[in-house]
């Protein structure tokens, strides 16, 4: 909708101020463009493929219009299925550049079976695994050597540097985007460096920490929402002067959560937000333990990095980061020194 702003009356600004709250608005003189979005009845005419379920159509629409976004769901509801549906759109869209997934090296064999389950052997969808990281050789590939999509999947430990991938690839889907969460991290930064102005991103995480400002204003960095990591604190946040401890800014509450929703979506129970209720019977998770103590080599270990050398019922007290780091290296049996 667009609302037009003819006088300096009382009512032009208040509609003035309301058009300002809406999470997508653009103002063009005394002209405010207002979009507003509904996914429920695009699926459909979007022709998306019929083995997702409605909550997965529908995220895929959102994802399609919003064209950069970040889908935060819950262990087991499909975001594979989510981002394979939308690479395989995407990747027409932004032909001749081509689409890359990074994702965690474990998940790669995963994915590709999950693009066999849902796709079979055909050109609808055809991912190529880079392998050995090398994406200079990806993005280098004309799109006649290539067979179907132009899709590849690579390993997100290979972003040891940046690379240009705007001037080739049109789209990118960053799978476990929990990845994003430390701001000092090299692969972190090298990450989102890589992806900066390419015009279709997702980022899928199940795990997002519902208290980490850090995670959520990394993400908003990633999919080009905001110009730097800064940016994201002093327009919501306040320090309270205890240390790097951020508050949330009273005035600023509806604006936070409404800048959140104009890139994000969160889902634990689709039945909650009117969709068919698919988790209905699963049987709850069998979880089982087991517990194997530490060997007297770890607790000599162990105790190097107590904190103050202090000992308790576990064996140490962690002191910082790097102790703890050092903590869980020992418990998985090893160490780097």
């Amino acid at each position: 909708m667009e609302i037009q702003i003819n006088d300096y009356s009382l009512e032009s600004y208040h509609q003035f101020l309301w058009a300002k709250q809406q999470p997508i608005h653009k103002v063009d003189g005394r002209s405010i463009h207002i979009e507003q979005f509904d996914a429920s009845d695009s699926s459909g005419k979007m022709g998306l493929a019929s083995h997702l379920f409605d909550y997965q159509q529908f995220i895929v629409t959102l994802c399609l219009v919003k064209k950069r976004f970040a889908v935060f769901a819950d262990v087991g509801l499909g975001k594979t299925a989510i981002f394979l549906e939308w690479a395989r759109h995407v990747s027409k869209r932004v032909w001749p550049k081509k689409t890359l997934i990074i994702s965690q090296l474990h998940l790669i064999n995963q994915t590709m079976e999950e693009q066999m389950k849902f796709y079979g052997w055909t050109n609808i969808l055809d991912i190529n695994r880079v392998f050995d990281g090398d994406i200079n050789k990806f993005i280098a590939i004309k799109n006649t050597d290539w067979e179907g999509a132009p899709v590849g999947i690579v390993n997100v430990d290979k972003f040891n540097h940046a690379f240009r991938l705007g001037e080739h690839i049109g789209a990118v889907v960053l799978d476990e985007s929990g990845c994003l969460k430390d701001e000092t991290s090299v692969r972190r930064t090298n990450i989102i460096d890589s992806c900066r102005g390419i015009p279709y991103k997702m980022a899928c995480s199940a795990t997002p920490a519902p208290n980490d400002r850090q995670e959520y204003a990394n993400h908003a960095l990633f999919l080009d929402y905001i110009d730097n990591f800064k940016q994201f604190f002093t327009r919501y946040f306040y320090n309270t002067g205890s240390g790097n401890d951020f508050m949330l800014k009273p005035h600023a509450k509806r604006a936070f959560y409404e800048f959140l929703s104009l890139w994000s979506i969160f889902m634990k129970n689709p039945a909650n937000y009117g969709f068919e209720d698919n988790l209905h019977g699963i049987m709850p998770p069998n979880v089982i333990w087991d517990r194997i103590s530490l060997t007297e080599e770890q607790r000599a270990a162990a105790a190097k990095h107590a904190q103050g050398g202090q000992l308790n019922l576990f064996g140490v007290v962690a002191g910082g980061m790097t102790s703890r780091n050092k903590l869980a290296q020992i418990s998985k049996g090893f160490m780097y020194e």
